[in-house]
């Protein structure tokens, strides 16, 4: 299982994926829009 999440800022979004331990497995910052 992943697990995925996603920050809404109004300039810009931060998304985590993790596996069913926890372990992050990749980050990222997006633009809004």
């Amino acid at each position: 299982m992943l697990l995925v999440g996603d920050d809404w800022a109004e300039d810009h979004h931060d998304v985590e994926l993790m596996d069913a331990d926890g372990h992050r497995l990749a980050r990222a910052r997006l633009p809004e829009g």
